[in-house]
């Protein structure tokens, strides 16, 4: 077995093992879906290599990749675009985490077959787009009215699409009640005393937050959805509310440490938990929020839930196999996304004022550079980490 394999399998220790077998079967597929199950081997080896100095301080996602954009409704109803995973959110630099995008265009450019040269182009389109927001100090916003292309047709797909729709998708009547559909491929029965001490704590939380709507929880089951996550306790919860006779779906997700904390020497708030610091920096750094995000510990385990959103929102690269143009004028979007939730973050609990961010983004000559060649050629150790770890696990090593 081979030392990234190993690296991998300690790190996913402590998890769901029925569900950790599928994220190592997930992470097999492609090297993009490794790239994604893989976010503590990046920073890892930034932290060895890393040849540039930047001494901003920025909330990031930390794992920022081109399929951590997505759309969504926000707790306003309005359609957005914007990063979506916020998991590994830190206070850290902020050439840590646009290199980890650069990364991730390049196996991208691998998985559509794009060439090294169109790689190339697209990353510094990016970079360029993202310094240019940075210069201008003022975040943006993505929304239905302003946008083109394949972000329009995102946006008016989530705008279409309504609540009663989507629940009635994944949910049937068995007997006389409306309950989760079960197809063990994304949702898997979920029972025991768990359930009944999520299940207390979730309505108690309800009935304080939003007594007049009278929510009642229907049904619950496991939930596996994303990479990077696969193997934490998450579930999905079914909802009824009684004032306007209408039914919900909420995402309870686990929250672990970050991937950077290990790595990154900034100090960092002393947040209540792990949950905290995800729902604090979400909302911090997204325009608007999706519904119900909020941290909810049950036992000794932080969870965030929120507003289910469809797996189908997230920016998916086959829809833009074949069309470079489609994908350019997404990562431009993308951009305008990453820069603005740095400005609208700036000033809080340490991170640096927008000055610093303009100063940083028009001094630019050195870490740009060095950031692009260090992405591209970081790429290609990722292909390899991904072959090393695909031979292990074909060869029935990764258990």
């Amino acid at each position: 077995m081979n030392s990234v394999t190993q690296q991998i399998i300690a790190f996913n220790q402590g998890r769901i093992p029925e569900f950790v077998q599928l994220k190592y079967s997930f992470i097999s597929e492609d090297v993009f879906r490794f790239y994604r199950g893989t976010c503590h081997l990046f920073y890892k080896d930034l932290n060895q290599k890393i040849n540039w100095q930047d001494n901003t301080k920025c909330w990031t996602t930390g794992d920022l990749h081109l399929e951590n954009f997505g759309t969504y409704k926000g707790d306003n109803k309005v359609v957005y675009f914007d990063m979506n995973d916020f998991d590994e959110s830190i206070l850290a630099p902020a050439t840590w985490e646009i290199t980890r995008l650069l990364t991730s265009i390049h196996i991208a450019g691998h998985v559509l077959k794009l060439g090294e040269t169109m790689a190339d182009t697209l990353s510094l389109c990016y970079i360029d787009n993202y310094i240019n927001v940075l210069k201008n100090g003022k975040a943006l916003v993505l929304e239905k009215e302003t946008a083109t292309g394949l972000l329009k047709e995102l946006l008016k797909q989530v705008q279409e699409r309504g609540l009663k729709e989507f629940v009635l998708e994944r949910t049937e009547i068995r007997g006389k009640e409306r309950k989760l559909v079960i197809d063990r491929k994304k949702t898997f029965p979920f029972k025991g005393p768990e359930r009944e001490k999520i299940t207390e704590k979730m309505q108690a939380w309800m009935n304080k937050h939003f007594a007049e709507k009278q929510f009642t929880i229907l049904d619950m089951a496991c939930r596996v959805a994303g990479t990077g996550s696969v193997g934490v306790k998450r579930y999905v919860l079914l909802l009824h509310e009684k004032q306007a006779n209408r039914l919900h779906l909420v995402d309870l997700k686990e929250a672990k440490p970050s991937s950077l904390a290990p790595y990154c020497t900034y100090i960092q708030p002393a947040w209540k938990n792990e949950a905290e610091r995800v729902v604090t920096l979400q909302k911090r750094v997204q325009h608007v929020a999706p519904a119900f995000l909020h941290p909810i510990v049950v036992g000794k385990t932080p969870f965030v839930a929120k507003e289910l959103q469809p797996t189908q929102d997230r920016m998916d690269l086959a829809l833009c196999r074949g069309k470079k143009n489609k994908l350019a004028g997404i990562l431009n979007n993308m951009a305008d996304a990453n820069a603005s939730g740095l400005l609208r973050s700036t000033g809080r609990q340490g991170s640096s004022i927008a000055d610093d961010l303009i100063h940083f983004a028009a001094d630019n000559k050195v870490w740009k550079k060095k950031i692009l060649l260090y992405a591209k050629q970081y790429a290609q150790q990722v292909l390899q980490d991904y072959i090393a770890y695909k031979a292990d696990y074909e060869n029935g090593l990764v258990k």
